[in-house]
């Protein structure tokens, strides 16, 4: 495979848009949540802080009116969350609540904290703590600097519960939004899907029509597409009845001259007369079974001619084909056999399938070399019945495969005035499409092979 037939591997705008809005909503709401973080920590500390504030000015009162001795129960020896020191300028301690045994609380890291400091620290029973150090005396500093604490951890715990509403909120809110955003996103394509619907019933009967609502970013571009198939549907309309115009304006002058040709030829003695008109019956034929080819490929593609599906027996339709095809193998040393069942029953047109197997039939005879074999034949598969038909072809080439169907190709060198009119083939292609049968070439060791199946069995 050359780099000119590598095919970037194609992407779903559907996909990108929805993984897009997950990650849109994922970054929004990791913003959220780190917004209503800052400020819910902000509020506890901030409820945590004023408690600390009140109690420091009712210590500093206390301290005052009845020196170590506080009147207040949080302050006993038997209290374990709420705690004080008095340091005195110079570092001393000057007092300690009573439920501290003797431990201080620690002073506020910056030196210049004098008036009013909040800070964290562990508090003289281990637990993490909330401090305030403030002067004594706001109006007196040198009386000393006041450090309150209380214990964080309860307010800790609620943090961390807050955190994990958080968190499994904003998580539950992200997966509403990416199944709204992927349900949203599918039904917006509903419409383009819905359009391709309208798009694949077109052909050359029906003109495309539009659904009955667009968004109005999409109707150019709908507008657009329905405006250049409806000129390829009127151009395939003209291609077609010019094809059956033709094809009828000549099948009348053309059974006229072959009518004159036989009517002629008995009657005449002169040799050079005699091979003219043996050359124009002959032409004449080959140009009379190119029209019907056409009319039938015109039938077929224009969907005037569709596909039945009556039971028969494959075998023996083959083999009604093989016998008067014998005398032509004979003729040419040619050895043609079969292999297949006593029966083989299907559902399928039994009068589309016959005229393909005479041309593929056909075909085989006519370019087998003598001396040749033709062998047919016919199995039973798990996904239906096969047919095969495989014969001798030294001058075809592997590249030759790819132009088979197409309408009046013959290989370089082969003369344009044999029996076969380019359109056999063509009509094989239309046929199998017809009764949904693939059909297949394949160039094996010097031999060509043609496969059509599976044809559903009965």
């Amino acid at each position: 495979m050359t780099a000119s037939t590598i095919h970037p591997r194609p992407w779903s705008l559907r996909r990108r848009l929805a993984w897009q809005l997950t990650v849109a909503a994922g970054a929004v709401l990791t913003l959220l949540f780190v917004l209503l973080d800052t400020l819910i920590d902000r509020e506890i500390y901030a409820h945590l802080d004023q408690g600390l504030a009140l109690r420091a000015n009712v210590i500093a009162h206390t301290l005052q009116q009845h020196g170590a001795d506080l009147p207040l129960p949080d302050y006993r020896e038997d209290g374990h969350t709420e705690f004080f020191t008095v340091y005195a300028r110079d570092g001393r301690v000057l007092a300690t609540s009573p439920n501290s045994r003797g431990l201080t609380l620690p002073r506020p890291p910056s030196q210049d904290c004098r008036i009013f400091c909040y800070y964290d620290a562990r508090l003289p029973d281990g637990h993490p703590g909330r401090l305030l150090a403030r002067a004594l005396d706001p109006s007196d500093p040198a009386q000393g600097l006041l450090v309150t604490g209380t214990e964080r951890t309860h307010w800790d715990a609620v943090e961390r519960r807050v955190h994990g509403l958080l968190i499994g909120g904003i998580g539950l809110a992200l997966l509403a939004v990416i199944g709204l955003g992927v349900w949203l996103v599918g039904r917006s394509f509903g419409l383009l899907d819905q359009l391709r619907a309208q798009l694949d019933r077109v052909d050359a009967d029906t003109p495309p029509q539009l659904p009955g609502s667009l968004p109005r970013e999409l109707i150019p571009f709908a507008q657009a597409l329905q405006a250049g198939v409806e000129r390829l549907r009127r151009a395939l309309m003209r291609e077609r009845r010019f094809a059956s115009d033709v094809a009828h304006e000549l099948r009348t002058p053309v059974a006229e001259i072959q009518t004159i040709a036989e009517a002629a030829l008995p009657n005449t003695r002169d040799t050079a007369a005699r091979a003219a008109l043996t050359a124009t019956l002959h032409s004449s034929r080959r140009m009379q079974r190119g029209i019907e080819s056409l009319l039938t490929l015109v039938r077929i593609e224009s969907g005037l001619e569709h596909a039945a599906a009556d039971p028969f027996d494959l075998v023996a339709l083959l083999r009604s084909l093989l016998e008067p095809a014998a005398a032509r193998a004979a003729g040419r040393r040619l050895t043609l056999s079969c292999s297949a069942p006593d029966e083989l029953w299907c559902r399928s047109d039994a009068g589309m399938l016959e005229r393909l197997l005479t041309n593929l039939l056909d075909n085989a005879l006519d370019y087998t070399p003598p001396g040749g074999d033709i062998h047919c034949h016919i199995w039973q598969t798990p996904h239906g019945i096969m047919l095969s038909l495989d014969n001798p072809a030294p001058e075809l080439e592997a590249a030759d495969l790819a132009h088979f169907g197409q309408r009046f190709w013959r290989r370089q060198g082969e003369a344009g005035n044999g029996p076969h009119t380019g359109l056999g083939l063509a009509l094989c292609r239309a046929l199998a499409e017809a009764i949904a049968a693939p059909l297949t070439f394949q160039l094996i060791s010097g031999r060509l092979q043609v496969r059509l199946g599976p044809l559903p069995p009965l």
